[in-house]
Parts: C-alpha cells; sequence; structure tokens
C-alpha cells in the first residue's frame, strides 16, 4: 500500500485478439496497419477500422482508439468494401481534425484541439461538449429512418 492524495490509474488498450489470425504487420496496440483505403496491405479482401486499424489520420499521427476515428474509419471502410465489389472507386479515410474532451468529474472538463492539444474550452461549457459527445452525437438516431439514413452517409464526424 502507498499513501497518496491523488492516484491516476492508465491501463491502455489493445486491439481485438481475433486479429491474430491476419498475418499483417501491426502496430505497438496490436491494430492493423492499414492504406488510406483501410486495407490490411498484403491481405486480399481484407479491411480493418475502428480499434482494430491503425490508420494515417496526418502526416506523423495515427488514429487513436475513441469513436472520433472509430465511426468513420467504419463508415469509410464500409463504403470502400461495397465499392470493391461493385467495381467503383474507394475513398481515402479522411478524418475530421484530431480533437478531445476530457470529463473532469466536479472540476468541469477540458476540450481540446489538434495533436499539441491547445485548449479551446473548460468548465461547464467543455462539460456540456462532453455530455453531448456522451449521450447525442455518438449514437445513431433509434426512429427516425430518415435522420439514420443521413447519419449513415456522412463519411466525418462533423
Amino acid at each position: 500500500m502507498i499513501p497518496a492524495a491523488t492516484v491516476v490509474w492508465t491501463a491502455g488498450m489493445a486491439a481485438s485478439p481475433l486479429t491474430v489470425q491476419i498475418p499483417a504487420e501491426r502496430d505497438r496496440q496490436g491494430r492493423l496497419i492499414v492504406d488510406p483505403y483501410l486495407r490490411v496491405p498484403g491481405v486480399p479482401d481484407v479491411y480493418a477500422a475502428g480499434d482494430t486499424a491503425a490508420a494515417l489520420a496526418e502526416e506523423g499521427h495515427y488514429t487513436v482508439q475513441s469513436c472520433q476515428h472509430a465511426q468513420p474509419m467504419g463508415k469509410f471502410a464500409g463504403h470502400n468494401v461495397a465499392a470493391d465489389l461493385l467495381g467503383t472507386a474507394p475513398l481515402p479515410f479522411v478524418p475530421d481534425p484530431y480533437s478531445n474532451c476530457l470529463d473532469l468529474g466536479s472540476a468541469g472538463a477540458v476540450a481540446t484541439e489538434g495533436w499539441d492539444r491547445t485548449v479551446l474550452t473548460t468548465g461547464q461549457e467543455a462539460k456540456t461538449l462532453k455530455r453531448n459527445i456522451n449521450t447525442l452525437w455518438i449514437y445513431p438516431p433509434l426512429d427516425d429512418p430518415e435522420q439514420i439514413l443521413a447519419q449513415a452517409g456522412r463519411f466525418t464526424n462533423g
């Protein structure tokens, strides 16, 4: 036992163990390295997205395991699988600019943008943003077919 006033615990994340069945290059978190179309190089007809894929987000930075990247990656991968089957052109994955919003409990929250994490907002405004992300934006509408199709057709989080 180590007495402490504050404890910070990090556990890390890893790709699904099912990816061990795919003979391909991985990053240190076990994610499959993918090309700009989310195909797994050297493995015909295999695409990867979300927490199992490491896609280039912008020069020098790969996607992170978060809904910000996982949702659009799934949309692009689905589009590209269909394009492959139909013999049409695939779309390269282009994520929205990197941002992050962290809930800090009773202290509020902090919202940042960019890989250098420039602070955009803090306190209650950021807390409201985080609440909206968690309760409204990352979930598809359940009972409105037009909204479901409109959201499914978007290729970015914007």
